[in-house]
Order: C-alpha cells, then structure tokens, then sequence
C-alpha cells in the first residue's frame, strides 16, 4: 500500500476542499492551502491527525492500479490481488533501481544510470526478468525511479498496469458505425419479440449502404462482423434490459439474492402448507384399471423439517384438501404404527403459530382466515411468483418426487424428458391404499429419520430434542369435534321458522326455535360452519356466546349420509335435467341412478373419466371423521356418464379477500 507523510507539496482532501501543504511551521504547524483559490491558513499536525484517523481527511492517489478489465472501476487492495508475473515484475524493477534510490537526485546521471543498465542486463542479475522480451534502457530506471519514489516507495506502482494498454476492451469500429450499430440495436431490442445478431447485422448493413451514398470514396463506412456486433450488443446489456421490461418478475430475479430468510427457532414457530400433483398412476383396488394421478397437499414444519401432516386423494386443489391436510397435522397420530405398520411414531402435531400460503383461491379466502382466527394463527401470504417465499416445502416435494415417487411403478416422472418410453399407464400398478401407506413410510421412516443437510441434523431428533429441553409446548384445541368445526368452511344463512336452507337442502333442529327466539327482528341471519365433505349437518353459531356452535342435523338423513358438497351439486344438476324440478325424491332417484352409472363406467379406458369416478367413489369419505358413514346401495345402471361428473373444483368459489 501507499503510504504518505504531512511534508511539503503534499495534496490531500478535508471538509470538502483539496489542500496542498506549502511549508513546515515551528512546533509542529503546518502552513496548508487551497488548490483552487489559493487561501492559505495554518494548521497544526495533530489536528490534521485526529481528521485522517476519522476518515474525514485523505491523500491525493499518485497513480491509479485499476483491475486488468478497463469496465471495472476498481483498484487493487494489496500486493496479493494482482498475477504472479506482475508481482515478479515489480520485484525485477524495485532490484534495478535499488542502488540509485541511495544516491541524491543529483548524483543520478546519465553515466551512472548507463552502468546501472550494463548491471541489470548482465547474465550475473540477481533476479531475471520476468518478460526478457522487454528492453531496460536508461530511461525505464529513470521512469520506474520517478514513480516509487512520486508513490510513496509503494511497490504495487512497479506493478505492470497491462490492462490499460492498447484497445483491450474498447471498441475499434469507427464512431459513425458504433452510433450506427447502438441505434439500430436499441430500435430492435424495444420490441417484443425475439431479436437476433443476425437481425441486427443485416439492417446494419443496409444503413451502412445508405450512409456510403452520401460520403466521398475514401470516407465509406464498412459493415462491422457479426462478432464485433455481438459483443457490441452484450456491452449494452440490451438482452438483459429487454427481459426486465418484458417481466417484473424476470427482473426481481435477476437483481434478487436468495437464501436471506431468517429460519425459526421452535417448532411450529413457522409451517408451511401446499398442494402437489404427484407423479404416479395409481389404480383402482376392485378392477385394477388406471385411476389418474392423485393431488397431495402437505405441511411442514420448518424449523425442525419435520412433516406435520398431509392429505392424499382425488379432490383437487380446493379448501376441502386443506381443511383435512390442516387437521391431519394438528391432531395427535398415535395409531400410526398399527395402522401402517411403521418403525417409528409420528410424533409432530400441534396447532402451528405462522401458516404460510401461497395467492391460491382456497388459501385468500374467508375460509382459512377464518379458521385461522379462531384458533390462533397467524396467516401470512407469500408475495405473487415468489415460490422462494416458501422455500422448505418446495424443496421438500422435490424430495418427495426423486426420493419417492420416481421410484416406483407407475411414474410419470417430472417431464417427457425424464419419462423417455416409460409407459407409466402399462406400468401402474398402486391403489391410492397402496400409495397412502408407502407414503407413510416413506416420511415417518425415511425422510424423518435421515440426515438433513439444510437442517443439520436429523428431523426427528430435532422435534424430540426440543421438546424434551421444554422449549415449547404444542398447542390444542379443546375437543377434536371442535376443531373440525373450526376449520370448516363458513357461509351466513337466513334462520326460519322451518330451519336453514342450505344448497336446496333443509337443516332444522329444536335448539333453532330457542335461538331463534332471542333475536329482536325475523330473517336473522346467523353464521353457519359445514364440511364440504361431509353434509349430513350443519354447525350454526350462537351470536350470544360466539364459541358455542350448535349441531343441527339434514331433516333427510338418508340422502345426506356420506354426502359431500360436490357429489351433491352433481346429482342436483343430473335431477334438474331428468324432471326440471328439485325435489328430495328426485334427488335420491338420481343418486341411485347415478351410482349404477359409475359402475359401469369404471371399465372404460379413459383415464380422465376413471379419474373423475374415482373422486366420486372417494367423495363424502373424509379422513377427518371418526365414524365410518353408510354407503348406499348401488342399483342397475341405466343411462351414460361423459358429462355428468365435472373436471372442476368441488365448489363454486366466492372468495371473500380478507384485508392484509
């Protein structure tokens, strides 16, 4: 490094002027002034000291060590920073003029510095020369004397500054052709569509051409090559500048750092929740014929990467998933080992204190905020396209996909690429049974109990591990019958004298008339909590005391047993298109009949409408509930199937955007 002292002509900058030092003064003073208006004032030493020690004074650079590339305006730090050869060279130079720094400036002649020359290039030098193909001459000691002894003995000004030699780095069209090649490219990058060198190239030849009509024989311009154009074009950063404009989210990329999350402390401190489309073909358990591909949505515990809990089925993406993946994870599993013949429990459950979510309808709608009211949840929204945002759990289901799913029969791996010829029809061979049960296995015995590279750790010895120092406590709900009728979906119904209407059912109950009794005005309406999977009852709300919901029962218990809201809506419509009408013998008549229906249809080779009978046989059965529910008998088919059970979601969304 440069070093410097407070002697006569030094230059330096304080509070915002540029001084040079004129004279030593008497105890310790010095006699400064300002290089641009000549005002002289006087100083002492330690003043200007303390200033330099504070940052607030610096020494004019005698020479600028920028890098090797001229587009970076840097210098080097220390010796280190440059290449070995140039250190090599400075070390040669410092050698060649060390005997002349010993004399004074004046007995540094020409003669002198001659013999000094004979010395450097005899085979006898010390140090040999880094770059022999290079001439010592009197007048290099002269320059390199000049700039050690002007840089402050400094032995990085000996260092060779190649970078700033030649047009390295510059560009060598001449000025007309470089505003040419800048202009035509910034006309093409504006668009919006895709731009190549060649594009470029070409109407830069055609302007060249035009330009040479107007310009004397020996001023004509010369199209540049493609190379100088492309390289041209990279130093605009066009290409880059064209995809920010053309996506926000390309450009948050470009500019955005990742991994700056700050991870929690505690289990259930922070979880996270998603839906996948799982990568296997699984069949039916009865006819063994390919069903489709099952929708998994999951929770997962971040701090400790442990797996909370978990919904596999054909429901698609909706809240009826989330609603049953959510209360898998709260709830105790302790009959995991029995059920599923496991090695180890599944010990993690408890109600998380952040859910994080990404901007799909079932997760931005009253439902979930709702249920996350109630039961103290903190709610947070990931930004739009930022899947980073929820980093663990999509790392997570990329671990599921290699470590699982893609091993086993029946894959459709994760694009066409990967799958090649694989049939993954011919080769399906697991019911939603087979592959609920090996997923178990697969988180409980595997993925819990390996090595976690990001975690550092086992996952399973993390959550043992800290709930055994007391650093938290799960938290519960009261009843397990309450929290299911906390996480269901809300809706406000008006309360009659006969009951509640509900999706053209009817739900009554004695409690209702005494509810109904202590409302001031007729038509209340009151808020009501259902089970899209289940509609045998509804819970509707005490205005009075909030926390009291109160059961009422369908007055057809029949039709309603084993019920979910989407099989309903597609026996509702099959009805209104038999009879034009509603009716509940209408819609247990098309119940039976649709039922036969599917029984035929189960042998048909499409696998998108085995898919949509396999939700159908599916639907109505949700995990969540203790008690197994009645099946109705299935009756003689009679009529087709292709438009009855829709590809859509289980419900008619009306999304209530809850305020952030």
């Amino acid at each position: 490094m440069t070093t410097h002292r407070f002697s006569s002509g030094k230059r330096f900058h304080w509070g915002g002027e540029h001084y040079e030092i004129k004279r030593l003064l008497p105890s310790d003073q010095l006699r400064i002034e300002v290089v641009n208006s000549g005002e002289s004032r006087e100083v002492d030493m330690e003043t200007l000291v303390t200033a330099w020690m504070d940052g607030r004074l610096f020494f004019d650079r005698p020479i600028e060590t920028p890098l090797s590339s001229p587009t970076l305006h840097a210098t080097f730090a220390d010796l280190s920073d440059y290449p070995e050869k140039d250190i090599a060279a400075a070390r040669y130079r410092l050698a060649a003029i060390q005997p002349l720094l010993a004399l004074p400036p004046g007995k540094r002649t020409a003669a002198v510095v001659r013999e000094r020359v004979a010395e450097v290039i005899s085979p006898t030098f010390d140090l040999p020369d880094p770059n022999s193909s290079s001439r010592v001459s009197v007048r290099s000691l002269y320059r390199w004397l000049s700039l050690y002894e002007s840089g402050g003995h400094d032995l990085l000004v000996l260092c060779p500054h190649t970078g700033q030699r030649g047009g390295k780095g510059k560009t060598r069209l001449p000025h007309e052709i470089t505003e040419l090649v800048d202009s035509v490219a910034r006309d093409f990058f504006s668009r919006r569509e895709k731009v190549t060198v060649t594009d470029v190239r070409d109407i830069v030849a055609v302007r060249a051409r035009e330009e040479n009509q107007r310009r004397p024989e020996q001023e004509q311009l010369s199209c540049p090559c493609w190379g100088s154009i492309a390289r041209r074009i990279h130093a605009l950063d066009l290409p880059a500048q064209k995809m920010r404009r053309q996506s926000r989210h390309a450009a948050r990329r470009s500019a955005k750092q990742y991994g700056q999350n700050r991870y929690p402390m505690l289990p259930l401190e922070r979880v996270e929740i998603d839906h996948t489309r799982v990568d296997i073909i699984v069949v039916d358990e009865e006819t063994g014929l390919p069903l489709g591909r099952p929708t998994l949505t999951y929770c997962l515990d971040v701090a400790t990467r442990y797996p909370l809990g978990f919904y596999i089925g054909f429901e698609p993406p909706g809240y009826y998933a989330v609603m049953e993946c959510l209360h898998h994870a709260i709830c105790p599993k302790g009959n995991i080992q029995e059920k599923y013949s496991t090695q180890h429990d599944w010990r993690a459950f408890g109600v998380p204190l952040t859910l994080v979510v990404d901007n799909a309808k079932e997760f931005i709608g009253r439902d979930l905020a709702d249920a996350c009211d109630l039961l103290g949840i903190e709610l947070v929204r990931s930004p739009v396209v930022t899947p980073e945002f929820k980093a663990a759990i999509e790392r997570h289901f990329r671990t599921l996909s290699s470590g699982l799913f893609h091993t086993l029969p029946g894959t459709t791996f994760s694009n066409l690429q990967q799958r090649g010829e694989y049939d993954s029809v011919q080769n399906a061979c697991l019911s939603l049974n087979d592959l609920t049960k090996i997923l178990h296995l697969f988180v409980i015995d595997v993925y819990a109990q390996e090595f976690h590279r990001g975690l550092e750790g086992i996952p399973a010895c993390q959550w043992e591990k800290t709930a055994h120092d007391c650093l938290f406590s799960p938290r519960l709900p009261t009843e397990p019958e309450e929290l299911l009728i906390l996480l269901s979906r809300v809706e406000w119904r008006t309360l009659h004298h006969y009951g509640i209407d509900f999706e053209h059912l009817r739900y009554n109950c004695p409690e209702l008339g005494a509810l109904r009794a202590r409302f001031p005005t007729k038509h209340q309406r009151v808020k009501i909590k259902y089970h899209p999977g289940d509609l045998h009852c509804l819970h509707v709300q005490d205005p009075v005391q909030p926390s009291r919901y109160i059961e009422v029962p369908a007055n057809d218990p029949e039709y309603t047993s084993g019920l979910s809201l989407w099989k309903h809506r597609v026996i509702r419509n099959f009805a209104r298109s038999q009879w034009d009408r509603t009716d509940l013998a209408a819609l247990g008549q098309a119940k039976m009949q649709i039922q036969g229906i599917v029984q035929v249809a189960r042998v048909r080779k499409k696998v998108v409408t085995r898919t949509r009978l396999a939700r159908w046989q599916t639907s109505g059965d949700p995990p969540s509930q203790l008690s197994p529910i009645p099946t109705v008998d299935k009756p003689t088919p009679s009529a087709n199937l292709p438009s009855l059970l829709p590809s859509g979601n289980d419900e008619d969304w009306e999304i209530g955007i809850v305020p952030t």
